[in-house]
């Protein structure tokens, strides 16, 4: 217990530590990561794996690696740093892995430009752990003022972002590469736009709104 001028009394400020913010973040980003990737498969018309572990496959890709090879070191070497400091450095490393992901699949695979921004671990990475971001900061707030309120509309309504955001560039994969098909199979762009994925994209859309107006309603606390 502290105390401020006058005898009133004041809590101390609680901090997380190092180790909870890297566990937090990695588990929230590899959560949004799982939602994201899903929920592209979805908006391209792809929901069936028919090999076993093709699912696991599904999420192993140049920037994830890179990226989580990369935060941890870089959270235990900042982690005497301010927390929003250490996000920025993680925001840009995942902008930065993402870009070597666009590279490769330039160079190395002979992928079309589209194709290779349209995909769940290049244009969508930074979204994910943007998602991450977002929802440590809240919950470090929240843990520095002692309560969880709120947390877990937070962590609902970035959910629900995060899976519009999927199902949003499964759309546009449709739309101007084509569908999913294995390599050396020819694709081609659907004739028509698929409405029904962008309606569904903006609904996700508007229940991640929903939870984050509940969230900025219910007090003058802001995540």
């Amino acid at each position: 217990m502290t105390f401020v001028r006058g005898g009133a009394p004041q809590r101390p400020v609680r901090t997380m530590s190092s180790g909870q913010v890297t566990r937090t973040l990695l588990l929230v980003t590899l959560i949004a990561m799982a939602v994201g990737a899903l929920s592209y498969q979805l908006g391209a018309a792809d929901t069936s794996f028919d090999r076993p572990g093709e699912l696991v496959l599904l999420f192993v890709d140049i920037a994830p690696v890179l990226w989580f090879a990369a935060a941890p070191v870089i959270l235990t070497a900042l982690r005497f740093q301010a927390l929003d400091a250490r996000l920025r450095w993680i925001a840009l490393v995942a902008v930065i892995a993402a870009t070597v992901g666009v590279a490769v699949r330039l160079l190395a695979l002979d992928d079309g430009l589209a194709a290779a921004l349209i995909d769940p671990f290049t244009l969508g990475m930074p979204v994910w752990v943007g998602v991450a971001v977002l929802f440590i900061r809240a919950r470090a707030r929240r843990f520095a003022r002692g309560t969880d309120e709120s947390i877990t509309a937070i962590g609902m309504g970035l959910g629900f972002f995060a899976a519009a955001v999927g199902v949003a560039l499964g759309g546009l994969r449709l739309v101007l590469v084509g569908p999913l098909a294995a390599p050396g199979v020819l694709i081609a762009p659907i004739d028509t736009l698929p409405t029904t994925t962008f309606l569904t994209a903006a609904s996700l859309a508007m229940v991640a709104g929903i939870f984050w107006l509940v969230v900025r309603t219910r007090g003058p606390r802001t995540p």
